[in-house]
């Protein structure tokens, strides 16, 4: 076979991957590639590994404002121009008796687990993100705990709303498992044990907003994880003085 009749072949290939009746799902997951690489580099793990960045206030803060651009403003200014109204994705109140209840029930499993694993090294090295400052009082908790807040509500608008619903004209769980590839993969810097808790984490978080029918109850249920895992750091390192 000719160089330039393989080169066709191999192009003719690479287009069968961009078919028309596919065309919203790839070019949004595409573009969803796009903005999850610029937000590992500018929010979270990249600052960390590549600049060195200390935790402190200011460097948290600086991750979260990343993290909305990235995940949540310019995602959805892409859904809603190519797909339409946000709520398809999730971004509504959905089934909240279900989804109170089964973030209850989740996190009285979660918390002593993430307790007892606060005390690995890596994670002790890296959380919380605003450093000792939430556990100087109660006032910095409770600021910092919305702040994380925001930082939860873009994660699982991206993965659990806008690449999972894009994502669904390829099969529910085709969709759930590419959510679950990509936010796994965001993870990687960060310590062992989260990157290993990352894909099952995002399988039941997944489930849990389609159930639910919102983001709203993933982005609770990992918020009181990750609160958790910062009160745990601090208590454990005497850096609790409220």
């Amino acid at each position: 076979m000719s160089a330039p009749r393989a080169v066709r072949l191999l192009l003719s290939d690479l287009s069968a991957l961009f078919a028309t009746e596919h065309a919203k799902p790839w070019f949004l997951v595409l573009a969803a590639l796009v903005l999850q690489t610029a937000f590992w580099y500018l929010a979270t793990p990249g600052p960390t590994l590549l600049r060195f960045a200390t935790r402190d206030p200011l460097t948290a803060g600086a991750a979260v404002g990343w993290s909305l651009v990235f995940l949540l403003l310019l995602p959805a200014l892409a859904y809603r121009l190519v797909v339409g109204r946000l709520d398809a994705a999730g971004l509504r109140w959905g089934d909240w008796r279900f989804g109170l209840s089964a973030v209850l029930g989740l996190a009285v499993v979660a918390v002593p687990l993430i307790a007892l694993a606060s005390g690995d090294a890596g994670l002790a090295l890296t959380y919380p993100w605003a450093g000792a400052w939430p556990g100087e009082s109660l006032g910095n908790l409770l600021l910092w705990v919305g702040v994380y807040f925001l930082y939860y509500l873009a994660f699982e608008a991206f993965y659990r709303g806008f690449v999972l619903h894009a994502a669904m004209g390829l099969g529910t769980a085709r969709a759930i498992w590419l959510q679950a590839i990509m936010a796994t993969l965001v993870h990687l810097g960060k310590p062992l044990p989260e990157v290993l808790a990352a894909a099952p984490a995002s399988l039941l978080f997944a489930v849990l907003a389609l159930r639910s029918r919102s983001i709203l109850y993933p982005a609770l249920l990992h918020l009181v994880i990750g609160v958790t895992l910062d009160v745990a750091v601090l208590a454990r390192a005497g850096q609790l003085h409220w």
